[in-house]
């Protein structure tokens, strides 16, 4: 008798265990693909986060939101309301003076990244190599080189960038495989090192400045919580000028480079003098975040997706079907699927869609800046950004990556038997997010907390009015969702009680 009562209680104890992880299903397109249309439609203009478009689309999301019962972040809204500033070079001016020579740049011979300040400075300046310092590869061009309070000039690049078969090519490329994570990276070695102002070279000689009839524009948040420094960009040519009369050569330079040897040095008699003249407008911007409640309260699991995109330009809406109507409409349906379930997961699941991260990861960093982290633990961060599409040179369309930190190797490992249960898994591009920030994730991994990151390649249609729903891959959405789910089910269950 007692034996039998045991076998009843097994066997009702596995079922309820086995109950919990499957019950949950996997979001199908009937889940997302009306929401991503309606996301990527005429109707929303592109999503611009300061546009009309965006409004629109919060409100669009805060109804679904409603519709599957999620409970709102505030008492009785969806919305996180904040302000971002969008400021507009009205007048930018770039000296260089060598000795009695003073050489005046004229507007077409630079490009201009400002901070959110009108800015002013005279000071002298450094030529920092490619700016990088690489110390598992014993490289470091800021060696003996003090640039507190200077100007750093830099290459675009990494040592031998020109030569994609070779070894050090081959093991910068691994740090550094894409060019906007690499600049970030030379930015934030320039500002730790206490640097005034960055100056990047392109020695391409085709390389081409951008209109300079169009305002530089950029968007920062109110109140903001990191340090930045003005970067501009130069033309080999325009460098050229800059670097005479001091024994540089680039071409000497890149050369030592491809051996790892660095060549940094202060300009000697050479002195730059800016000044940026800024016009400033203010904005109200809103994420939209829904909760489901779990049952510890005091521990919450994020899954993200930003919603704007670029809005209006130029009189072409920038439809954004990709970038990221796929991944804010996954994250919708995967909201569905949970509520649905009628299951009160183990600790919170809040769903959220992030905005302004196309001006710079704004919604998100907002959020993170004003969470307090002693009331409420965040497990993990999962974010989704262009999961729809597929690089050129993935063929066979079958090509994901996920990004995690260096710390979290079990996350790798959840993601890797989340994809093995797939009919047709794809090949994992697993990489490590430690010094990049290519997407909300960075505002995250910047507090230490874990996160899983999805994205499928870029493609040629990345950032253009071509990005539409037509074009996107429901397919691949779907299994992407899979792995998403079962990963958060697996990560959930591996949490200690």
């Amino acid at each position: 008798m007692h034996l039998r009562i045991l076998l009843l209680f097994t066997f009702f104890c596995c079922k309820s265990l086995l109950f919990s992880q499957t019950a949950v299903s996997n979001p199908s397109k009937s889940d997302f693909t009306r929401t991503l249309s309606i996301l990527a439609s005429d109707w929303l203009q592109g999503r611009g986060a300061t546009q009309k478009g965006g409004y629109m689309a919060s409100e669009y999301i805060s109804s679904m939101m409603g519709l599957y019962q999620l409970k709102p972040y505030s008492p009785d809204r969806y919305f996180q309301n904040f302000k971002v500033l969008e400021h507009t070079v009205k007048k930018a001016s770039f000296e260089i003076k060598k000795g009695n020579k003073t050489i005046a740049l004229s507007k077409n011979d630079f490009e201009l990244t400002p901070i959110s300040q009108s800015l002013q400075k005279n000071t002298q300046v450094v030529f920092a190599g490619y700016g990088l310092s690489v110390p598992e590869e014993n490289y470091d061009d800021y060696k003996n080189q003090n640039v507190k309070g200077k100007i750093v000039v830099v290459l675009r690049g990494f040592p031998n960038h020109k030569d994609t078969t070779s070894a050090v090519y081959q093991k910068f490329k691994k740090l550094f495989p894409e060019e906007n994570d690499l600049e970030e990276m030379k930015l934030k070695n320039a500002i730790n090192k206490g640097a005034a102002a960055l100056v990047i070279i392109d020695s391409n000689q085709n390389f081409r400045l951008k209109n300079s009839n169009q305002n530089d524009v950029f968007h920062s948040l109110k109140i903001e919580s990191s340090v930045s420094i003005p970067v501009f960009r130069l033309s080999k040519s325009t460098a050229e000028k800059l670097l005479s009369g001091n024994k540089i050569s680039l071409e000497t330079f890149e050369k030592k480079a491809q051996n790892l040897q660095t060549a940094s040095a202060l300009l000697k008699n050479t002195i730059i003098n800016f000044s940026i003249d800024l016009q400033t407008r203010t904005f109200s911007v809103r994420n939209v975040l829904g909760m489901l409640p779990g049952k510890d309260t005091t521990k919450t699991i994020i899954v993200g997706a930003h919603y704007d995109h670029l809005g209006i330009k130029n009189d072409s809406i920038y439809y954004g079907a990709d970038d990221n109507a796929s991944g804010t409409s996954g994250m919708l349906a995967l909201a569905k699927n949970w509520s649905e379930s009628k299951i009160q997961p183990k600790y919170n699941i809040l769903f959220a869609a992030w905005t302004a991260e196309e001006m710079g990861l704004l919604g998100s960093e907002y959020f993170v800046q004003n969470l307090n982290l002693k009331d409420q633990k965040i497990l993990l961060c999962i974010n989704m950004d262009m999961i729809s599409r597929s690089a050129p040179e993935d063929k066979a369309r079958r090509i994901l990556s996920i990004g995690t930190q260096k710390e979290t190797e079990y996350l790798k490992k959840i993601a890797s038997e989340s994809n093995a249960k797939l009919q047709n898994p794809f090949t994992l591009d697993l990489w490590e997010t430690n010094g990049h920030s290519g997407s909300d994730y960075a505002s995250f991994t910047a507090k230490g907390i874990p996160i899983m990151t999805f994205f499928s390649g870029f493609h040629e249609d990345y950032h253009t009015p071509r990005d539409i729903d037509s074009k996107v891959d429901l397919d691949k959405i779907q299994d992407v969702l899979f792995i998403v789910n079962n990963s958060l089910l697996k990560f959930i269950e591996n949490q200690p009680n």
